[in-house]
């Protein structure tokens, strides 16, 4: 498997470097696992709509920026699963897993995480999002998906971790979070 040492280090420089996150824009996401007993454990991802933008197109877990009416960034990742596929979640039961700066949009992301026992009906923002995926844990799992993926910071090409699923390229921070959640200790 491959090793992503320089990615790691460099991710883990940026998070010990207080000046990035005080100039970036505080954002949440959250990993919602549903755990069904009829069917294998999932994670539910999205993907973006196309736009003039750095995360147009993207494969993401559902999220976005703070909203100044916000208490916290708790509030932020609910209200967000809430507006972009119709799913209620309680702030309170959000649990902090990690965060990142994503460089090329400037956002510092707070990744929450939250189990739900039952199958989910969606009400899907299609002005925000193209399509919803419910992606078995077991593929994040498997290192056979897991593939490298060239990025470019200050001006150095590093391989980052990707996966790619039904034709679908997941990379970046969402990426790096599978990567982490699923692979860290590797």
């Amino acid at each position: 498997m491959m090793d992503y040492k320089h990615f790691k280090q460099l991710q883990q420089e940026v998070l010990n470097r207080p000046e990035i996150k005080e100039k970036a824009k505080p954002a949440a996401i959250v990993i919602i696992i549903v755990e069904d007993e009829l069917e294998p454990q999932h994670l539910v991802l999205i993907e973006r709509n196309q736009y003039d933008g750095h995360h147009s197109g993207q494969m993401a877990f559902p999220g976005g920026k703070m909203d100044p009416t916000d208490m916290n960034l708790r509030e932020t990742a609910a209200r967000e699963v809430w507006e972009e596929i119709g799913v209620e979640i309680d702030s309170a039961s959000l649990n902090y897993v990690t965060e990142h700066w994503i460089n090329v949009s400037n956002y510092w992301i707070t990744a929450f995480s939250v189990r739900i026992n039952k199958k989910l009906s969606y009400d899907l923002n299609k002005r925000e999002i193209n399509r919803i995926f419910e992606i078995p844990v077991s593929f994040f799992q498997d290192p056979a998906n897991l593939q490298p993926y060239e990025v470019s910071y200050d001006g150095n090409k590093i391989l980052s971790p990707s996966f790619v699923y039904e034709g679908n390229l997941i990379w970046g921070a969402t990426a790096l979070i599978m990567y982490q959640l699923f692979h860290g200790e590797e």
